[in-house]
């Protein structure tokens, strides 16, 4: 099957108004492609606009389409005459209203609708799938991951209520959305087999970097976690697998343009070596030698942290030749736009940051209320409580 370009006909972005969707549509743009960006509103200008303003980039284009991926059939106008698809679009969990089976669903079943327009349009070459390095790893020593990880191997490893079934998945976000990914990933290879075009999936880990829009701070996701370690709100204690949200976007593109690839290839979007596999006192640390004097918070209790997952960027290099950010970069430029979209108020002095004895009454933007995708039954406990 011949890799797609430019002069192929328009292509389609699922989830465009996204994080991730957002930085696949300036590429595409940049690059010359005519893009029909598939949002849930595109009357929303908050959260639209910038998408718009992508034409003045060029050489491409790109238009807008309300698309509600939980209805059937919504995709089959846009996808009409397309040689390519991006699907960005999933449930994460993180808004309100959200329940883990809602993550599931999200995910496989909206993935179906997707392929139900795609075989009704007849002319897709190949599709694009934003999966997640939830599909990767499993439980298993610690050591690198690659594209031949997958999610649910080692069931036998899993700890007691995180089992792989649909009883779990009704409660366990964690094991809906890993399971989703993985279910979702299979189906569209399967799919893409039987139907004469290709499918390839895309499995990012903990992505940052500059945001397009102020939308794009929303609680629960990476990006926001920089802008409260920015603001003097500390964490818990995590380690981080960066990679730039360019990049990601990036390979995408080479991903379908590339001639020898084939259906079924997976790409791990992680670190590009071991300067983005760091512990959260070093994100901390290159976040005060970018802000001297300014109160950068690091972990909330200092202690022992789990060293993982562990991967390197490689199959996007060695057969895309892509030309990764250096981490420096990509935390440098998420911290950045969000001080320019003045979404986040730095404190001065270096130790005046929030932590364990050092309580500066700050609030979280990552995490403001309890989680959306809950078991709903502890949510039930929480709220009776006052907690939730």
């Amino acid at each position: 099957m011949a890799a797609i370009s430019s002069g192929d006909g328009p292509v389609a972005v699922t989830g465009a108004a996204g994080y991730i969707g957002s930085h696949i549509v300036s590429t595409l743009v940049k690059n010359g492609y005519e893009v029909r960006a598939c949002v849930r509103d595109a009357n929303k200008l908050t959260n639209v606009a910038h998408l718009s303003l992508m034409n003045s980039s060029g050489p491409g284009s790109v238009t807008l389409h309300s698309c509600d991926m939980t209805i059937p059939g919504a995709y089959d106008d846009v996808f009409k005459g397309c040689a390519g698809i991006f699907h960005a679009a999933a449930e994460m969990g993180n808004l309100e209203g959200s329940t883990p089976q809602k993550v599931y669903d999200g995910g496989l079943l909206a993935t179906q609708m997707v392929m139900d327009s795609i075989k009704k349009a007849g002319t897709v070459k190949r599709l694009v799938y934003t999966s997640s390095f939830a599909a990767v790893g499993h439980p298993a020593p610690e050591g690198p991951l690659t594209e031949d990880s997958w999610a649910d191997m080692n069931q036998d490893k899993r700890a007691p209520g995180k089992e792989w079934t649909m009883e779990v998945v009704a409660k366990d976000r964690e094991v809906a959305y890993a399971m989703t990914k993985v279910d979702s990933e299979r189906y569209v290879y399967k799919e893409a087999e039987e139907n004469g075009f290709e499918a390839f999936g895309v499995c990012p880990c903990h992505v940052i970097g500059p945001l397009l829009s102020k939308s794009h701070m929303r609680p629960w996701v990476w990006q926001t976690r920089i802008g409260d370690m920015l603001a003097g709100y500390g964490h818990p204690r995590m380690f981080w697998n960066i990679v730039d949200v360019r990049d990601v976007a990036e390979a995408q593109r080479l991903i379908a343009e590339c001639p020898d690839n084939h259906n079924g290839e997976r790409y791990n979007l992680v670190a590009t070596d071991e300067s983005g596999m760091i512990p959260q006192q070093e994100v901390q640390a290159h976040l005060q030698r970018m802000y001297p004097g300014v109160g950068i918070a690091g972990n909330w209790r200092e202690g022992e942290f789990r060293k993982g997952p562990i991967s390197v960027l490689q199959k996007v290099i060695t057969q895309l030749g892509l030309k990764p950010h250096t981490v420096e970069q990509t935390i440098k430029d998420n911290a950045d736009s969000l001080l320019a979209w003045g979404l986040v108020e730095t404190r001065e002095g270096v130790d005046n940051w929030q932590r364990e004895g050092n309580e500066l009454g700050l609030k979280s933007k990552w995490r403001p209320h309890t989680y959306p995708a809950l078991d709903p039954e502890i949510k039930k406990q929480l709220e009776a409580k006052g907690e939730a």
